[in-house]
């Protein structure tokens, strides 16, 4: 294979915006056979291929044969954290339970992760990877019938970045009804032509609610667009359909912290109960969503929910 250096990491580029091979082929003028080959084993520095390895959405095959398909949405449930609301959480879960919800799909930061910024261990009711992953598998919602698939976010990541462990297979490996999905994004197709994205960012918020799930749509090639994009990381409860993509913001279960009160940004906790109707080809012919809102953060919430 006779790709540059140069190229090799504009098309590692290319591949985390999900444009397309056309698009990355007439871009760097490499044909799209050897793109292929290349991204099927990169040969790049170690350094590069983590971040292909992280950043390419994992792909997961879950074809349904019915007619309708029903699953939660949420994400951000910060647990380990001062502010960390696990009754609602656990409310969320019975309500799925009700209704006979079988999955709940989770847009990462499962946990609150360790020393985000200045003093941020002190925001937290539990110290270290250990720790936080043990807290985790006992206290996370478990619900007979119900799985949990999830993808870890910025707040995961810190775990990694300190301790060197990716809780995400930590977890996974301790709870049978929770599947790890992949760092910050994961692809997973519902049907043959229905795809489900997760996706967790790492910037900021923005000054109006609907702006980075646009600019985040607007960025997706026509042809790699998912038909059902959710985004966790912005703590935000919100729906809009744009380029024909049903977006859903997953909110959170956490409170304002200090931190997001300091800096102004409100947090909206809850979630998403959602419902698409599907026809023989698997297409989406209409999609029904639920909201579940929480009005009111409980104060050290945690210490009343630890068993």
């Amino acid at each position: 294979m006779n790709i540059s250096k140069v190229k090799q990491r504009k098309i590692l580029r290319m591949k985390q915006s999900h444009r397309t091979l056309s698009y990355i082929s007439k871009h760097v003028d490499v044909g799209v056979d050897e793109l292929k080959e290349f991204l099927k084993n990169p040969v790049v520095s170690n350094k590069e291929q983590k971040v292909f390895e992280n950043l390419v959405p994992k792909v997961h095959i879950e074809e349904q044969k019915d007619s309708v398909i029903r699953f939660g949405l949420i994400g951000d449930t910060h647990m380990n954290s001062n502010y960390s609301q696990i009754n609602f959480l656990n409310s969320f879960y019975d309500h799925c339970q009700s209704l006979g919800i079988s999955v709940v799909y989770h847009t990462g930061d499962i946990d609150d992760g360790e020393q985000m910024r200045l003093g941020h261990q002190y925001d937290c009711y539990t110290q270290g990877g250990d720790a936080h992953v043990a807290e985790i598998v006992k206290n996370y919602p478990s619900r007979k019938g119900i799985t949990t698939e999830f993808i870890t976010g910025n707040h995961d990541a810190s775990i990694f970045k300190k301790c060197g462990v990716d809780i995400g297979k930590a977890i996974e490996g301790k709870r049978k009804d929770m599947k790890y999905l992949g760092r910050d994004c994961a692809r997973i197709h519902l049907t043959p032509n229905c795809i489900l994205e997760l996706r967790h960012p790492w910037d900021g918020t923005a000054y109006a609610i609907s702006y980075k799930p646009q600019k985040m749509i607007d960025s997706f090639e026509p042809d790699s667009k998912p038909n059902i994009l959710a985004i966790g990381h912005y703590h935000k409860l919100e729906y809009i359909f744009y380029r024909n993509v049903h977006c859903f913001q997953t909110g959170c279960f956490q409170m304002q912290t200090p931190f997001t009160r300091g800096k102004g940004i409100s947090v909206h906790l809850g979630g998403w109960i959602i419902e698409v109707h599907v026809d023989s080809n698997g297409t989406i012919l209409s999609l029904n969503s639920t909201l579940i809102p929480f009005y009111r953060g409980i104060e050290d919430d945690y210490k009343n929910y630890q068993r």
